[in-house]
């Protein structure tokens, strides 16, 4: 068994007793690491610390708990399934995670949401060792103007992403003024109470024509962005990109000393990338701000 099966072991170990008194040198025998090894090597695979991990985890139980409604679990309840002392502690730690109160959450449901913390999984830790680089560069991007083809998402229709580049894909050449080389998928518009968002697939231009019927022109603003590279590895792209989505929402950011900025993020697919025989890279941006 390698170290990855036994740090597997060590999470379903705590996702099974999560709402319980859970040690770092538990969690370590598990993984038949010291609890020095393991501490080291759970920082350097999740990005977060092992009491961070817990925390973030056992609130993201506490709001699936709260989108329950009127049926949820009383606050002073989910406080103490949650290792809190008190309610207060609870509802300030909260806040923090999800930027709104549990009473508001409750009231609001899925608000802020996609910030809670998943489990990890054999696939996730896959791509956290292999392909995903797990620090970003922070980036200062001009402002660039993208056309291409926009459909609205959501978590049950995203997966027809493919579909609009491969709609967009023999039509590009109609768009003029376009740059060389760089192709950008670009998300914006998003309701965080749904879940949907703009998604278009398009390409950048030095500045917007008339355009073709079904076109649309975006521009994304200067901003700053942390910007993730991810190495391709298959043709199935929209699969393979899900694990690097879960951790850079779910772990990088909520650990990170930078906060999300609300606006168009995007994906750049450079001149080295090509999809028919799944190599390359691209990158993946996310607009931020450092936190104060």
């Amino acid at each position: 068994m390698d170290v990855r099966e036994r740090f597997l072991r060590a999470i379903d170990h705590i996702e099974a007793h999560l709402l319980e008194p859970v040690s770092l040198a538990a969690a370590a025998a598990c993984a038949e690491l010291s609890p020095a090894h393991f501490s080291r090597l759970f920082r350097a695979l999740t990005g977060e610390p092992f009491g961070f991990y817990l925390r973030r985890r056992r609130l993201t139980v506490a709001a699936e708990r709260l989108s329950a409604g009127k049926a949820a679990p009383p606050l002073a309840r989910l406080a103490f399934d949650c290792r809190y002392n008190s309610q207060e502690a609870f509802t300030r730690a909260f806040k923090r995670a999800f930027g709104v109160t549990p009473g508001a959450y409750r009231a609001r449901r899925s608000v802020g949401f996609a910030r809670g913390r998943r489990p990890i999984d054999a696939e996730t830790l896959h791509f956290l060792t292999e392909v995903l680089h797990m620090e970003p560069e922070i980036r200062e991007i001009a402002s660039f103007a993208v056309v291409g083809m926009r459909e609205r998402f959501d978590e049950d229709t995203k997966h027809g992403i493919p579909a609009l580049w491969s709609r967009f894909g023999p039509r590009r050449h109609e768009v003029p003024r376009q740059r060389p080389d760089d192709t950008y998928g670009v998300c914006l518009n998003a309701d965080p109470k749904t879940g949907s968002f703009d998604y278009v697939a398009g390409v950048a231009v030095n500045s917007v024509d008339r355009l073709s019927l079904g076109f649309v022109a975006e521009t994304v603003p200067r901003q700053t962005y942390a910007v993730f590279r991810h190495d391709v590895r298959s043709t199935s792209l929209h699969k393979e990109l899900k694990p690097t989505v879960r951790w850079i929402w779910g772990t990088w950011l909520p650990s990170a000393h930078y906060d999300y900025v609300p606006g168009p993020d995007f994906e750049r697919y450079p001149p080295e990338f090509d999809s028919k025989k799944g190599t390359g890279f691209l990158e993946i941006c996310i607009p931020v701000r450092r936190r104060a």
